[in-house]
């Protein structure tokens, strides 16, 4: 007997071999396989299975794969047959499902006889996006308790907002896929411009390709448009709020994934993410408006909107989102970033090198950050100093500050192997995957080492600077790193001691509440000196100067001055004041490097 159970988990398998059949399909085309068994079809170059080719094995793939999503179809309409009395939707969309894919199917055979003509691949794509589409749309009404008869779109609603981006989206995917398919391709060699031009004015490919372009910015303003709309009359509505802001970040990243394109010379993978990129955000945004379509429009709802006009200024939205990043933190990696970069090249490197490694650094940090705000937020709620927070105070969705970091660490590797080097993005990738998974998920709440062995992530940056100036590393870079990663647990350290009852409460085993406070003090003396150690190891190895080795010793004394003092006399006020020097430590020395190795001082 068919259940409703049963038939949800059917619509999710159909629709994540749908998604698949989308993806290969693509693969075929940039892999030039369109054609890979003939003109024959259903079977393959006279063979019902084909002998090994790769391009045949591509082609022949993305049939078999449509046999399968055929065969699901059917068994959803089936199913939803034998619970017709849930409702006249579950017979009539998943007939209509059939229907769709029955005729994708017919137009992929069109496709092979007319020896893929662009409008016939663009009109088999749509189609194709259509019937994930219908099946979004029939997911989200079977796993709805109740069915709701009263489904619309309602003027100046978000529905109305959500339904234009969709509908810009789904135009930006066709001109996508006329413009790939067609001479038009490999029309601009540079982006934005094309050949000194900006803006269509004919029919040329130029033209053609222009015009996706100019598709792109205006579905980019069609999805920050709805987005902001969601957020106004849907405050309470986390679905609807977290999906929007997926696809407003899925649709950034879209462009920028789409000017890869450009500068990776149409390369298969980066064709193939931007496809799959398109179709997650034209199913996100299908999604955002069928949630709200199906949610009954009460007096309670119009009185809800009317007490939310604007709810939240622009301004604070982006500036809780930037606190995410950690900016406080920024500033010191970024610094240790420059300054390697500085060092390396002795001297300025090529401003363009400096720029985009700086942006890859700020946003594989903040991305970092951004995704640390999301798995600590239940902590934070707890501890004073982080209570107050964007998502301990309940100013932005959880979800959405997931999917921004996601999206900023993504971005990040991007920009770095587009405009930098790939060993640069690398390092900084590392960095941000080690933060994230070794310190955040892993070490945070298991051991007192989380600081020692999670400093590993924040001594990358001079490594990533020294790797975008040169293309190398050294030795030099590898003390940077050292210094850093020594330097961390006493930083923390210090900051634990007299913020412990807020770790304690929390249930972080920071070294205080574990171990006990003079083990904690006796600790970050040891490490205080075995950071001056190392800072005077890059003079020592020729690596720094006399200017370098005076500032060295003179700010690191001072630095074991104070952690001595903590551990004679263990007052927070004592904590405190080594916990801010520490900060101004790293800053100066790093600046004492750039002096010496730049200014030949």
């Amino acid at each position: 007997m068919t259940t409703l159970n049963d038939f949800r988990r059917l619509l999710i398998a159909t629709l994540i071999v749908g998604f698949l059949l989308v993806i290969v399909g693509g693969i075929v085309r940039v892999e030039g396989a369109g054609m890979g068994c003939g003109d024959d079809w259903p079977i393959c170059n006279g063979e019902v299975v084909p002998t090994f080719h790769y391009l045949t094995m591509l082609e022949y793939s993305h049939r078999v794969i449509a046999g399968i999503v055929m065969l699901l179809t059917a068994m959803v309409a089936y199913a939803g047959w034998r619970l017709r009395a849930a409702g006249r939707w579950i017979i009539a969309l998943p007939l209509l499902a059939l229907a769709l894919v029955v005729a994708q199917a017919l137009l992929g055979a069109v496709t092979v006889f007319v020896e893929l003509e662009p409008e016939i691949v663009t009109a088999h794509l749509g189609m194709a996006q259509g019937y994930l589409a219908l099946l979004v749309v029939l997911t989200l009404l079977a796993y709805r308790e109740r069915t709701y008869g009263d489904m619309r779109i309602r003027a100046g609603s978000f529905g109305a907002y959500g339904l234009a981006a969709a509908a810009g989206v789904f135009v930006l995917m066709l001109t996508g896929a006329y413009t790939a398919t067609s001479a038009a391709a490999w029309a601009c060699p540079e982006w934005p411009g094309c050949r000194g031009n900006y803006v269509p004015t004919g029919t040329t490919v130029v033209d053609i390709h222009l015009i996706h372009r100019w598709a792109a910015l205006l579905a980019l303003v069609a999805v920050i448009t709805a987005l902001v709309q969601a957020r106004r009359v849907r405050p309470d509505d986390p679905a609807i709020l977290g999906l929007m802001g997926g696809a407003a970040a899925v649709m950034i990243a879209q462009i920028f994934i789409g000017a890869m394109n450009i500068w990776f010379e149409l390369a298969s993978w980066v064709s193939v993410t931007h496809l799959g990129a398109a179709t997650i955000l034209w199913t996100t945004l299908v999604a955002a408006v069928t949630l709200d379509a199906m949610r009954p429009t009460t007096e309670a709802d119009r009185g809800k909107q009317a007490l939310h006009p604007g709810q939240r200024p622009a301004r604070a939205v982006l500036g809780d989102y930037a606190n995410t990043m950690k900016p406080g933190v920024l500033v010191l990696l970024l610094l240790t970033t420059l300054a390697a970069m500085l060092v390396a090249a002795a001297g300025l490197p090529p401003l363009r090198i400096v720029f985009w490694t700086l942006i890859g650094g700020m946003l594989s940090a903040g991305g970092a950050g951004a995704i640390n705000h999301y798995l600590d937020r239940d902590i934070d709620r707890i501890m004073s100093r982080t209570r107050n927070r964007p998502l301990p105070g309940g100013r932005i969705p959880p979800v959405e500050v997931a999917i921004f970091g996601v999206v900023l660490s993504i971005m990040a590797v991007m920009v770095l192997v587009a405009f930098v080097n790939v060993l640069a993005a690398l390092l900084a990738l590392a960095g941000n995957l080690f933060y994230v998974f070794v310190y955040t998920i892993w070490l945070k709440r298991r051991t007192p080492q989380n600081i020692v062995i999670g400093g590993a992530a924040g001594s990358m940056p001079p490594m990533v600077g020294w790797a975008a100036a040169t293309g190398t590393l050294g030795l030099s870079p590898l003390l940077m790193f050292g210094l850093i990663f020594l330097w961390t647990p006493p930083h923390f350290w210090a900051l634990a001691l007299f913020k412990r009852t807020d770790y304690a409460a929390a249930g972080v085993p920071m070294l205080p509440a574990v171990r006990g406070e003079a083990e904690t003090r006796r600790q970050i003396l040891i490490y205080t000196v075995l950071t001056v150690a190392t800072s005077l190891l890059l003079y020592a190895t020729g690596g720094m100067g006399t200017v370098y080795l005076i500032a060295a010793i003179a700010i690191g004394a001072v630095f074991m001055v104070r952690s001595l003092n903590l551990y004679r006399f263990p007052t927070d006020d004592a904590a405190r004041r080594l916990f801010l020097y520490s900060m101004q430590y790293l800053g100066i020395i790093f600046v004492a490097m750039v002096i010496d190795r730049v200014l030949g001082l």
